[in-house]
């Protein structure tokens, strides 16, 4: 027989009958495809061959094998056992329809057939099967979908870097994916079945209600904390959202994620904004909150309160010499000793820089917090094996005299650091009402050296320096001058602190250099007593920039010898780089130049930093000279400073010798060398010059 057509209906009729193949032949050809067995065994072969017949119409009584048993065999075998039967009978009993039915027959036809029942009959078995087709491969295509969603979801829920779990009405979790396991510190299996309560929450009551929403209510963007199998507490932000099914809540399905990461993200972020990264000290924005809070107790107890500002000296210049990494660790180094050794501080913060701000309650407490830093600041630093002394102003603003807000007071307070600044750098000042005319003043006049050596208005006057032994002029000191256009000649002190403090000392301190070199080399050339020009250095200069190196380059430029050189250092020095110090000075002298320590007795000098450095003279300060007259102490002092000098073979000489007196007891002292007004005042360049021509009468 030919393949049936695409869409055409197979029909198997089985029957030993070959009238009624032929019948039933004739009558279903021209409607179906039909093919015919003549006994069961064949039957079950064709029902076996590919396409299966849609409908089978099976003779009862057969030789060999009767309908019942072809039945039978064809629903044992898979692929045959949904092929509807009908059969075809001449038996009429009841109990012979019952045990076809029973077996899976779908319908009798009688015999002798009748054509139209048997259309009908093979019509409706037919569609019946066509209905069931299409239901089957219906429910086959949504099995298909839903076994593809769950598969689809159960790699969702696997692959989710998010933590979810189900639990039921119970509290047990019925489901929990990788991620979330993972997180708890769990394999997923130890986990399904188990109380969420007593896993993940200890049984502490923070989980089933929390997790578990409200009957028609979710919880979204919750903050809480599981406990891992390992004991310790997860921070976790998460969402439980209710299982429901019409009506009636099953349970609730809970994704969470671990916000560690994101809480120690808040936390440095909120440790920014307050503590200073370097120093871990409270920053401008604590300091302000904290200042504010104290203020506020103030107000209500009527009680006063005291801020204290400080800054370093010279700290810029230990940055650009040392380097920032070292300048850090002396921030680091000082922010420690501060907090463990000014115990009375309410609060101790880092402004930025090397400036810092302490506050307490009482009165007078500004000035032993001040004290008790100016201690600490005493002993030096240690820094890659050197010894690095830190020097500070401080300034104190009290509450509510110096301002009624912390803006106010921290405004006054660091005024009065620069108020400190400006005489000497090293102490402390309460804040005055005229100090902020004086810090505008400071301003303008900043303003005003920064264009001096623009305009060339500095200028050098040179004082003579005399031997007392024969009275002989052998040297003079440079001392700088500003004429300011406004303000008229203008001395050191007016100027140099400011230069300092605003970081023109530098700049400044090379042009000094150059220009006393320059003219006594200019008087040389023109024919005049050579004469040792003294240049001060401050600690700034030494600290910024390479002495060794500027001093041999401005000796080269201007031709002037070395042994016409001297440069006073100031005591100050040695609070900067001790080793650098003393290596420096060991260059300077190899290079032949001389070296005075000026205003000796008024700093921090040893012995052993004496002995070390490689001077040629000490210069006693003026303030124990102009004291001599009546003060014994000031004589004693200028006495111990000699007799040291004699001791370690260096030179000494007195500056600021004004009396008569004042001389005759640096003699009887045993002074060799002076310069002060007795003698001279400073004077320029033309007419120093003319002394040395006209000669220095000896006295």
């Amino acid at each position: 027989m030919n393949a049936p057509r695409v869409g055409e209906r197979v029909i198997l009729v089985v029957d030993d009958s070959p009238d009624v193949l032929r019948v039933l032949g004739e009558l279903l050809t021209p409607l179906y495809r039909v093919r015919v067995a003549t006994s069961g065994r064949r039957a079950l072969r064709m029902a076996a061959q590919s396409p299966a017949p849609d409908l089978i119409l099976l003779d009862v009584m057969m030789p060999e094998q009767d309908g019942y048993m072809v039945l039978s065999l064809l629903r044992s075998r898979p692929a045959c056992r949904d092929i509807p039967v009908i059969f075809l009978t001449a038996l009429d009993a009841p109990g012979d329809e019952e045990r076809g039915l029973e077996l899976g027959a779908v319908d009798y036809i009688a015999k002798p057939v009748r054509p139209a029942v048997v259309l009908a009959r093979v019509q409706t078995q037919l569609e019946l099967k066509a209905a069931r087709d299409a239901l089957r491969d219906r429910n086959a295509r949504l099995e298909a979908e839903v076994a593809r969603r769950a598969a689809e979801n159960e790699l969702i829920l696997n692959s989710a870097a998010e933590g979810i779990f189900g639990v039921g009405v119970d509290g047990a979790i019925n489901f929990i994916n990788p991620a979330a396991a993972a997180m708890l510190g769990y394999r997923p299996e130890e986990l399904l079945g188990k109380s969420a309560s007593l896993c993940l929450f200890r049984g502490d009551g923070d989980g089933p209600g929390a997790v578990m929403p409200p009957p028609g209510g979710e919880a979204r963007d919750r903050e809480g904390a599981f406990r891992r199998k390992d004991g310790d507490a997860l921070p976790v932000a998460f969402s439980a959202v209710p299982m429901c099914n019409a009506g009636l809540q099953l349970g609730a399905v809970v994704s969470f994620t671990d916000i560690r990461e994101r809480q120690r993200y808040i936390w440095q972020l909120e440790r920014q904004s307050n503590f200073d990264d370097l120093t871990g000290l409270p920053n401008r924005n604590l300091l302000r909150d904290r200042l504010d809070h104290a203020l506020h107790h103030c107000r209500r107890e009527a009680a006063a309160l005291e801020v204290v500002a400080l800054n370093l000296n010279r700290f810029k210049s230990i940055n650009d010499t040392l380097g920032r990494e070292a300048g850090d660790e002396l921030l680091r180094g000082l922010a420690q000793r501060l907090s463990e050794g000014v115990a009375d501080a309410d609060t101790l913060a880092r402004l930025g820089g090397d400036e810092f701000i302490l506050f307490g309650r009482g009165e007078m407490v500004g000035a032993g917090l001040a004290q008790a830093v100016l201690k600490l600041l005493a002993e030096p630093f240690e820094q890659a094996g050197r010894e690095i002394f830190l020097s500070c102003s401080i300034g104190v603003a009290v509450y509510p005299k110096d301002g009624e807000n912390g803006d106010g007071l921290l405004r006054n307070a660091l005024a009065a650091v620069y108020q400190a600044k400006g005489v000497g750098g090293w102490g402390f000042r309460y804040y005055a009402a005229e100090m902020n005319a004086r810090s505008m003043e400071l301003l303008e006049l900043e303003n005003d050296l920064r264009r001096a050596l623009e305009r060339d208005e500095l200028e050098l006057h040179y004082q003579p320096q005399l031997r007392l032994a024969d009275g002989a002029l052998f040297g003079c000191e440079a001392l700088a001058r500003w004429r300011h256009p406004r303000r008229g000649l203008l001395p050191p002190a007016d100027f140099i602190p400011l230069a300092e403090a605003c970081g023109l000392i530098v700049p400044l301190g090379e042009w000094v250099l150059r220009a006393a070199c320059s003219q006594a080399r200019r008087w040389q050339d023109e024919g005049l007593q050579p004469v040792v020009v003294a240049v001060n250095v401050s600690a700034h200069q030494f600290a910024a920039q390479d002495m060794v190196e500027l001093t041999r380059r401005v000796l080269g430029e201007t031709g002037l010898a070395p042994r016409w050189l001297e440069l006073e250092l100031t005591e100050s020095v040695m609070m900067s780089d001790v080793e650098a110090l003393v290596l420096a000075a060991r260059q300077l002298r190899e290079l032949g130049v001389a070296l005075a320590m000026d205003d000796f007795g008024t700093g921090f000098s040893s012995l052993s930093f004496l002995k070390r450095l490689a001077l040629d003279r000490l210069k006693i300060d003026q303030s124990f000279v102009r004291d001599l007259d009546w003060d014994p102490d000031s004589v004693s002092i200028a006495s111990a400073i000699i007799a040291l000098a004699r001791s370690l073979k260096l030179a000494v000489i007195a500056e600021g010798v004004e009396t008569e007196s004042q001389l005759a007891l640096l003699r009887e002292c045993g002074c060799e060398e002076i310069q002060g007004f007795l003698f001279q005042r400073p004077l320029q360049a033309d007419a120093f010059a003319r002394l040395l021509s006209e000669g220095w009468p000896r006295f």
